[in-house]
């Protein structure tokens, strides 16, 4: 019976430290998602930004060329 006892105890103790090995291997994996996830993020807004002044600066080059077409045209 104590026998009994000690292996139902030894795989009571196994099987907690499994799960726990186990929900730390996913709280890892999680977590490093969140950071990759967070990185993406950082460098797609970034990106967004300069596309924003790429097109700024496009744009308004864009109006000075036309206002000196026009200019030129006018006289």
């Amino acid at each position: 019976v104590e026998q009994n006892l000690l292996t139902g105890r030894n795989q009571s103790l196994s099987d907690r430290f499994f799960f726990s090995t186990n929900r730390g291997a996913e709280l890892q994996r999680h977590n490093r998602s969140d950071s990759e996830l967070e990185q993406q993020h950082e460098i797609l807004l970034s990106t967004l930004l300069l596309e924003l002044q790429l097109h700024s600066t496009s744009t308004d080059q864009n109006k000075r060329r036309v206002n000196e077409v026009t200019l030129k045209i006018k006289y």
